[in-house]
């Protein structure tokens, strides 16, 4: 299927917003229908079609899900209902990419899966792995345009600016945390037990009973708010070798993902704009002009384009560094005036007081959480 055949099949046809709604949306209908919730009804309130058929191709927009979402914790009464849901998704709701993660031959090797393949789950998902002295963080950050982050701080929280933040980023909280419940039954499911993180990073909960809810599938794990989710494993488990392992397999689903993927971004702005800022870093062509000029455009086209996608150039590099700044300090492996120059800054300083400001933590701070 081609993007702008995928593109008619729902109502927000930019894919950044787009989700596999055979996946989600199948597994919310099938979920509510056990709790006796009218799920044609429901689903009707929120204009979304009840899934017919499993379709990894088919695609349903991040605001579409996220309304079925609040309206499954409205119907069933229960805060707690989206992270509930997500907490029996099965490998088979994942399609290849399930697949693939099932023959996967180490736990490490299977979070770079859900790294790789991230975008096959949800396309705006920003997701990385970091190697740590004591262990691997696997943090997924939100993508937002909006400037939701104060330079100040909440030091009773340890959460930066969460005062401030928008509605919407409050509702995607819910499919971030829903998501992150998914991510950790499979991965048990995978391994056939229980594999509890040393840490969970969550962003302030979308409500105080989701945190109980969360803490209850996450046994002995230290549970800390910061302004990304992820989980952080020692490195004994990240080595860990899983009794499902079959390389072959793994790969051929690899490939099958692979393909998927290209057919759904080969004519998509945003990622290729965001893969040229990415290169273009390290050998210091990053600006507008220069994306531009590799692309073939001029700067007022590609304005236009970014304009059309709801975003723009300065949006897609602000993630892109921050991305970075955020793994560069986490690994603990350069200095902050060699971050600085890295990600385009003029120096240490200049690089420190934005860090700031993206994330309400100095980088010394964000690297001791």
């Amino acid at each position: 299927m081609t993007y702008t055949e995928q593109a008619n099949t729902v109502s927000s046809p930019t894919p950044e917003l787009l989700n596999v709604s055979a996946n989600h949306v199948g597994l919310i209908a099938r979920e509510l229908s056990k709790r006796g919730v009218d799920v044609e009804a429901m689903f009707a309130e929120a204009g979304v079609d009840v899934p017919q058929t499993h379709s990894p191709s088919k695609r349903i927009s991040v605001e579409q899900i996220i309304k079925l979402l609040k309206l499954a914790i409205e119907k069933t009464d229960d805060p707690t209902m989206a992270v509930k849901i997500f907490s029996k998704v099965q490998l088979g709701d994942l399609d290849a990419l399930g697949f693939a993660v099932s023959c996967s031959s180490t736990y490490l090797s299977l979070l770079q899966r859900f790294q790789r393949f991230s975008k096959y789950i949800m396309s705006s998902s920003n997701i990385q792995i970091i190697e740590e002295p004591d262990g691997y963080l696997f943090l997924a950050e939100i993508e937002d345009n909006d400037d939701i982050v104060e330079n100040n701080q909440d030091k009773d929280n340890h959460a930066p600016g969460l005062s401030h933040f928008s509605s919407k980023y409050k509702d995607f909280i819910i499919l971030l945390e829903a998501l992150g419940t998914g991510f950790v039954k499979m991965s048990n499911d995978v391994c056939q037990e229980k594999m509890s993180p040393m840490k969970a990073y969550l962003i302030t909960p979308s409500h105080p009973l989701v945190m109980e809810e969360i803490r209850h599938h996450l046994d002995d794990c230290e549970v800390v708010l910061a302004p990304f989710c992820g989980v952080k494993f020692n490195k004994n488990i990240a080595d860990k070798k899983l009794p499902m392992a079959n390389p072959q397999m793994a790969r051929i689903n690899d490939e099958i993902i692979v393909k998927q993927i290209d057919e759904m971004f080969q004519n998509d702005i945003v990622f290729r704009v965001e893969s040229m800022i990415r290169d273009g870093l390290a050998i210091g062509e990053f600006s507008r002009s220069d994306v531009a000029v590799k692309l073939g455009m001029s700067e007022r086209s590609l304005q236009q384009r970014l304009d059309d996608r709801k975003t723009s150039f300065s949006d897609i590099l602000l993630r892109v560094r921050k991305t970075l700044a955020m793994q560069f300090i986490r690994e603990d492996k350069l200095r902050i005036n060699q971050i600085a120059y890295a990600l385009g800054f003029t120096n240490g300083s200049n690089f420190s007081r934005s860090f700031k400001s993206w994330t309400g933590y100095t980088p010394n701070e964000f690297k001791e959480l």
